[in-house]
């Protein structure tokens, strides 16, 4: 009755021990998602930066852009 006793225990170990690496498992697919979702919020905001027209921001390229052209 022991060993059975162990056994069941030993079993219920092993699947505590997978109940917790999948429940890991899904906190990191959770993080990515999460992380990609920041990412794609950052491209979002600029693309929306640069389809407004701002002349102040393209004087300033294009003056990095000539002094870039002169060094070389």
């Amino acid at each position: 009755m022991k060993f059975l006793s162990s056994l069941l225990a030993l079993i219920e170990r092993v699947f505590a021990h997978f109940d917790q690496e999948r429940w890991k498992q899904q906190g990191r697919q959770e993080a990515i998602k999460e992380a990609a979702d920041v990412v794609e919020h950052q491209i979002k905001l600029g693309e929306a930066a640069i389809a407004v027209p701002d002349p102040t921001r393209d004087e300033r390229l294009r003056n990095r852009f000539d002094r870039s052209r002169f060094r070389q």
